[in-house]
């Protein structure tokens, strides 16, 4: 009897854990999509980067600018490309690439300092924008950042978190991407 009853069980005890799975899967995948977002709205609202600063609100929604001159002319500047095209195009085999540019002139630099106010590192970033056409039915925004870091008195580094860092897709309708064309 007891054999019987385990029997039964085993199978039942089986399915709880596979839904008790699933729904944990589910909650963790939800939680890490909040927090993104969250990250991102914090970041914008206190324009923790100066890329969030040139968002634009249209029907409720934030989009990044369109960039369409290509500003920085340094040695690297074609081999950032490259990278950033290469991970997009990874991600989106299927859309038409109308642009990849750079649009700031010179990498923006930054002092990152201790809890007590210290210089503690310098930092700079540059930005790669790529805007696609996903066929007739819309468009897409990429943002990438190259990001190096130099503790004081030392040398330039390359920021390999950040190399490239693909920090902000957005994808648009046609007449969202209209009137971000025309601003």
């Amino acid at each position: 009897m007891v054999m019987a009853t385990m029997m039964v069980a085993c199978p039942m005890q089986a399915q709880e854990d596979s839904g008790i799975g699933e729904a944990v899967s589910k909650v963790w995948n939800n939680t890490k999509k909040k927090v993104r977002n969250s990250t991102r709205r914090v970041k914008e609202n206190f324009n923790i980067n100066d890329a969030a600063a040139d968002l634009r609100e249209i029907e409720g929604h934030k989009y990044m600018q369109l960039y369409r001159q290509d500003l920085y002319k340094g040695a690297e500047a074609t081999d950032f490309k490259e990278q950033c095209m290469m991970e997009f195009q990874r991600k989106y085999p299927e859309v038409e690439v109308m642009s990849c540019v750079i649009p700031q002139a010179d990498w923006e630099n930054s002092t990152i300092r201790s809890a007590t106010g210290k210089v503690k590192k310098y930092a700079k970033i540059m930005y790669c924008y790529i805007l696609a056409k996903d066929g007739s039915d819309g468009f897409i925004n990429a943002r990438f950042s190259f990001r190096q870091l130099k503790k004081v008195g030392g040398k330039w580094k390359n920021d390999a978190s950040n190399w490239p860092n693909w920090e902000r897709t957005d994808v648009m309708t046609p007449d969202v991407y209209k009137q971000l064309k025309n601003e």
